[in-house]
């Protein structure tokens, strides 16, 4: 089993967390838990993501789209009871364009989910809300990076059990695939790492 220690034994962090209690204890006591409403809307919010990516991925990819007589996936736009080229290239930016955005509208709920916007806060970013200006984050005493300043070690275990591998460093990474691979950990129950956030 994979153990978490390594993140929970960093001491120093990043610029601003000065005088903050260690990780470990929350000042409460008490973990974090989350509203099975906010759980449901996170879980539906990555299905659609998985399911947009997969669609970009045929459209732009392999340029395969819908295939058969036009009439079944082009509108006749002009309704002059024929199927043009201009009208079939629009359908296909159409269907790019909408693709494209609820890959984004998914990408923008996970970053929005309350615990990870906490942990963003008190790692990263101690600006204005949403603290979205730490992806880049570096320790100056440590290996720990990015929005959520995962170690190195710890990153490319729970990175690549989360399907985002390929990155050395969470630093290293884009910003959506730091937020799906925190929230991934999270929902794998392991929130504990960050609680000496208060979070």
């Amino acid at each position: 089993n994979f153990k978490l220690s390594p993140m929970n034994a960093r001491t120093h962090r990043s610029a601003g967390s000065a005088g903050r209690q260690t990780p470990g204890t929350r000042h409460d006591g008490s973990s974090s838990p989350q509203a099975p409403a906010a759980a449901l809307r996170t879980r539906r919010a990555r299905r659609v993501g998985l399911l947009a990516g997969a669609a970009l991925v045929a459209v732009i990819g392999t340029g395969c789209f819908p295939t058969g007589p036009v009439e079944t996936w082009v509108p006749d736009f002009n309704s002059d009871g024929a199927i043009t080229t201009d009208e079939v290239d629009f359908e296909k930016s159409l269907i790019i364009h909408r693709t494209v955005s609820a890959i984004e509208q998914s990408r923008r709920e996970v970053q929005a989910h309350p615990f990870l916007t906490c942990v963003r806060r008190s790692e990263s970013d101690g600006g204005a809300y949403p603290h979205t200006n730490g992806y880049g984050a570096q320790n100056p005493s440590s290996s720990a990076s990015g929005a959520y300043q995962f170690i190195d070690s710890t990153w490319r275990t729970v990175s690549a059990r989360a399907g985002h591998g390929g990155y050395s460093t969470a630093a290293q990474a884009p910003w959506f695939i730091q937020d799906a691979v925190a929230l991934d950990l999270v929902n794998r129950g392991g929130g504990s790492a960050w609680n000496g956030t208060g979070c």
